[in-house]
């Protein structure tokens, strides 16, 4: 090529700065002159068009894509980018902060221009969704990760590379303007930051093709920086309102209890009565295993760090949904009993006796069964034996008679406050051993493998989510008030016993096993009421009219057993005189 044959018409029409700088370098110059020169006018030239957001993010120029359709099928079209013509702008109206903090929402306006609509009238279009025509049918903000690449209005939503704000519309003004507002929030990152809006111009070169789409872009460029924690002065003032009417309501108290306007064992007995314990152990039970189902199967199932625990979890799950029904039920079968105490005294009565009857004879036929096979004998001689109401329990004892006399025999006697009063301490030391084995099944089945597996999806899941707070939240809280309870299990066992003998005792029931008023009629010498000795024949017991000889139901083979002699009366028993031989005697009506 002849480099001395350019001339000023030749030079690109678009860098005017370049044919001024032409006229620099006369004809006769070397060609080695003229490439430094065209060296120096391309570096001059890019650093003219650097000015756009693409080589420099917080440059004051926009960018404008033209898309041009070459028929009315023609939905991709060709599109050309180049910086906007001096009729078209975008510009930030409202712009973004320099400095932003992550997870904060910033407002951002931006605002089109179009100063020559007879060049460039803005054609409206109708939205698909809302079937509304307007100027501008697409207008937010893109948001793009800086080391991702270029950000332009192409660039998809997509995690990981670019976010974008809800798309808005609206109609340009007479002087062809038009503000647009979005809110932006980011996470951590440096961004490239645009502001697009997108409108659509007549075909310059043939008006009848399809019109011309029009994508408009500025950017700027921003640092989110990590949110850092600062306690605000209105965290001071509200924490030091509520810390100042905590202690004048607890000062309240304790001087309201100091004066007895309230009494301090009251509010505490209610607090802890059945009504309340009783709901709340069932609601953090089932609360507990609900927040863990959740935490199963939206986290634990789907999360790649922590998919060698799913065995465990689904195993644990099914445990804890077992523990929880098993307590649930024990739990409402008390506050059934709690509502019949309150309302239907009565019909508690009986079902309390009735419930503590097949409790005594159950143990009875049980204790009669093992001494008899093991002949257990007392250091002083004399064998151990059973016996309710009256009736000693052997291995052949009729138990349902029994049951239903000695029955009748706890009903009638219960009508009796303090007997009663005995019947209700006996049946709330059982509740309170039952609850507290309960609380056993739930650590194991429930607590422990909840509270370990929240602990290690705590530690190696990709995100933490509120679930798994709160599982574990709920978790520690139960195993908390259950072992804590547990502290207490001697205690409620042998309050348990005693109320069982005080029962025994008030409706002569006579248990040698752990009996402690056997005991003290033993080494008291009283207990030939209670007894046999062991020289009695097969340890049978007659009735003093049976020795005698003068019972209609004595027969030549020996005497008859207990069981065989029904002592059904409710009325007190009658004296009798031991026959020779015999230390006990069952009165007859």
């Amino acid at each position: 090529t002849n480099y001395t044959t350019l001339k000023e018409p030749t030079w690109p029409a678009a860098h005017p700065v370049t044919i001024s700088m032409m006229n620099m370098f006369p004809a006769n110059r070397s060609p080695r002159s003229v490439w430094v020169a065209l060296l120096a006018i391309a570096l001059f030239a890019r650093a003219a068009d650097a000015q756009c957001y693409l080589e420099d993010a917080n440059a004051e120029c926009s960018v404008c894509w033209f898309t041009v359709y070459g028929s009315a099928d023609d939905t991709v079209g060709v599109t050309k980018m180049k910086p906007c013509p001096p009729e078209i702008k975008v510009t930030w109206d409202t712009p973004l902060p320099e400095e932003m903090t992550e997870f904060v929402d910033y407002e951002a306006k931006y605002k089109l221009s179009v100063s020559d609509q007879a060049k460039y009238p803005i054609i409206k279009k109708q939205d698909k969704k809302s079937g509304s025509m307007n100027h501008v049918p697409h207008a937010n903000i893109h948001s793009c990760i800086a080391s991702r690449g270029a950000c332009t209005p192409f660039v998809a939503n997509s995690p990981g590379l670019a976010t974008h704000t809800p798309a808005v519309m609206g109609n340009v003004a007479a002087d062809g303007t038009q503000v647009f507002s979005s809110d932006v929030q980011l996470t951590r990152d440096q961004y490239t930051i645009i502001a697009h809006v997108r409108f659509f111009t007549p075909n310059e070169e043939d008006p009848s093709l399809p019109d011309t789409k029009v994508d408009a872009a500025i950017g700027v460029s921003r640092e989110v920086l990590q949110q850092v924690a600062e306690v605000s002065a209105d965290s001071y003032i509200s924490t030091a309102v509520i810390g100042a009417l905590i202690l004048c309501v607890f000062g309240g108290l304790v001087w309201a209890f100091r004066k007895g306007v309230i009494n301090l064992d009251k509010v505490l007995e209610a607090v802890y009565s059945d009504e309340v314990t009783l709901p709340m152990d069932i609601i953090t039970g089932l609360g507990d295993v609900s927040a863990f189902t959740v935490s199963v199967f939206t986290i634990i199932l789907y999360d790649p760090n922590t998919v060698q625990v799913v065995p465990a979890a689904i195993l644990f799950l099914v445990f804890a949904w077992l523990g929880s029904f098993y307590n649930a039920y024990h739990d409402i079968r008390q506050m059934w009993s709690v509502y019949m105490l309150k309302n239907h005294r009565r019909a508690f009565t009986e079902m309390l006796a009735q419930k503590l009857v097949d409790k005594t004879v159950k143990q009875a036929r049980r204790l009669s069964t093992e001494m008899e096979k093991e002949a257990l004998e007392t250091p002083n001689g004399i064998t151990r034996r059973v016996s309710i109401a009256g009736n000693i329990v052997e291995a052949d004892t009729d138990h349902q008679e029994l049951s239903a006399h000695f029955s009748a025999h706890v009903k009638q006697q219960a009508a009796e406050e303090h007997k009663f009063n005995v019947m209700l301490d006996l049946e709330i030391a059982q509740r309170d051993i039952r609850r507290k084995r309960g609380d056993v099944v739930t650590i194991i089945t429930e607590s422990i493998p909840i509270t370990a597996i929240q602990f290690y999806v705590l530690l190696n899941a990709e995100e933490v989510a509120a679930i798994t707070a709160i599982t574990l939240l709920f978790a520690a809280i139960v195993l908390g008030a259950k072992a804590s309870g547990l502290g207490m299990y001697q205690t409620a066992r042998i309050k348990r016993d005693q109320c069982e003998e005080r029962f025994h005792d008030v409706f002569d029931v006579v248990m040698p096993e752990g009996s402690a008023k056997f005991k003290r009629d033993v080494e008291s010498g009283n207990a030939s009421n209670k007894v046999v000795p062991i020289s009695t024949p097969m340890n049978k017991v007659q009735s003093p009219l049976m020795a005698a000889g003068s019972s209609p139901m004595a027969s030549p083979d020996g005497p008859q057993r207990i069981s065989e002699t029904r002592v059904l009366s409710q009325s007190p028993p009658a004296q009798s005189v031991p026959a020779p031989g015999i230390a006990a005697s069952v009165p007859l009506e």
